[in-house]
């Protein structure tokens, strides 16, 4: 699958849920957006090597 986080692309041999993919990659889910082919998407998303997931880090501050 295509990964992009934070406009950095990587190709990754990967299937399984967003969530998943997000511990593994060691990511806390309020900490990010998920977007899958274009698309926001749940935790619950199935993702696969012809999904192209992009992650967006949320910043917080005042």
């Amino acid at each position: 699958m295509e990964l992009i986080i934070d406009n950095e692309r990587k190709d990754l041999d990967y299937s399984g849920t967003v969530s998943s993919l997000l511990k593994d990659l060691k990511f806390m889910r309020e900490e990010v957006v998920i977007k899958v082919n274009g698309k926001l998407a749940p935790e619950t998303r199935k993702v696969g090597k012809k999904d192209k997931v992009e992650i967006i880090k949320v910043v917080f501050g005042g």
